[in-house]
């Protein structure tokens, strides 16, 4: 057992070459035994920036197993050496290292995606959606007719392909139910323990023209369409949007108008295959993306803890098109592979 680690090079010391000025390996000044235990006790085992535990210089490998070798035999024989060896080739990070944030991070990409029931499109059925119009751009769809809607059970069914639906502001505890077909799904906002659920409306293109907080909940979807989102995510709000084929668009301020700010602990969910986040992702906001082939990224700024995780919906498929923005504080874009 070391009685204390190199501040250096985190080389196990033995009491003895504790009390020595020098580490024997790097040769960096050693302080004395009980000020080195204290302070590893203090820090927190290496990482590299994706939070994996960092393995010491390979040059240092073939020490601690001979060391091991000679120790162990000697106190208790070839099979405390098996045992001993296997917890030394975690720490070494061999084959068998205990799972890193990284492989946390695979689970919570994992579990955020349960929530898309809807199985995605066959790639070659999909029908690439033209460019969505600017924020300020006048469209000429119609409202919803009163004939094309129906209320039953709590939920509103509407038959409406080429009409617009708008969604009120939710507040509360409400909640709303949605089915159907519309051209345009357009959404006030979301607050407090609100709940938008409309995954089984097919729409072609969805606008959120309201803030997303409190611990309000959304779930739309737009296969091979366009959803926009217009206005601030944050609090700890939870939306999930698949747009599988299609693009979704977070947009930045502009001209006087407000524009969308993803922060606090607001977690969005994406299916898509182009995906568009001109405003800041901030405070600890994850985005989590699953692109469908031909996947296109393109962010301006992260901070703060902020996530942005994404992956191929086809292992084997294309790269993806990635424009990288500036990534501040321990802010963290990555693949999920």
């Amino acid at each position: 057992m070391p009685a204390a680690l190199c501040p250096k090079c985190r080389w196990p010391l033995s009491r003895e070459e504790s009390r020595s000025r020098k580490c024997p390996f790097c040769a960096a000044p050693l302080e004395s035994a009980d000020a080195a235990r204290s302070r590893s006790a203090a820090l927190p085992p290496p990482v590299d920036e994706r939070g994996a535990r960092l393995p010491l210089p390979e040059a240092a490998r073939p020490i601690i197993r001979g060391a091991l070798v000679l120790l162990v035999l000697a106190a208790g024989g070839g099979g405390l050496y098996y045992a001993v060896s296997a917890g030394v080739a975690r720490y070494l990070g061999g084959a068998d290292a205990p799972a890193s944030a990284a492989s946390e991070e695979s689970k919570e990409f994992e579990e955020a995606f349960l929530a898309l029931q809807t199985p995605p499109e066959s790639e070659a059925a999909q029908v690439q959606p033209e460019k969505p119009p600017a924020p300020d751009a006048k469209s000429d769809v119609r409202p919803v007719l009163p004939q094309e809607i129906t209320v039953a059970h709590n939920v509103t069914k509407i038959d409406s392909p080429e009409g617009e639906y708008t969604v009120e502001p939710l507040d509360g505890e409400a909640l709303l139910r949605l089915r159907g077909k519309v051209k345009t799904l357009r959404i006030k906002g979301l607050n407090g323990d609100a709940f938008l659920e409309a995954e089984a409306l097919e729409a072609q293109e969805i606008i959120f023209a309201g803030p997303v907080g409190g611990r309000a909940k959304a779930r739309v979807r737009a296969p091979g369409g366009s959803v926009e989102f217009r206005m601030p995510i944050n609090g700890q709000a939870r939306v999930t949007v698949d747009a599988t084929g299609g693009k979704v668009t977070f947009f930045k301020p502009s001209g006087g108008q407000g524009g969308c700010d993803i922060a606090g602990q607001a977690h969005v969910v994406i299916r898509a295959k182009e995906v568009d986040c001109q405003c800041p992702l901030d405070d600890a906001a994850q985005i989590y993306v699953m692109f469908s082939v031909g996947g296109k990224l393109r962010f301006t700024e992260m901070s703060g803890t902020s996530r942005l995780v994404y992956r191929k919906a086809e292992a084997s498929g294309p790269d993806l098109v990635i424009d990288w923005g500036i990534v501040r504080d321990e802010a963290r874009c990555r693949e999920n592979k």
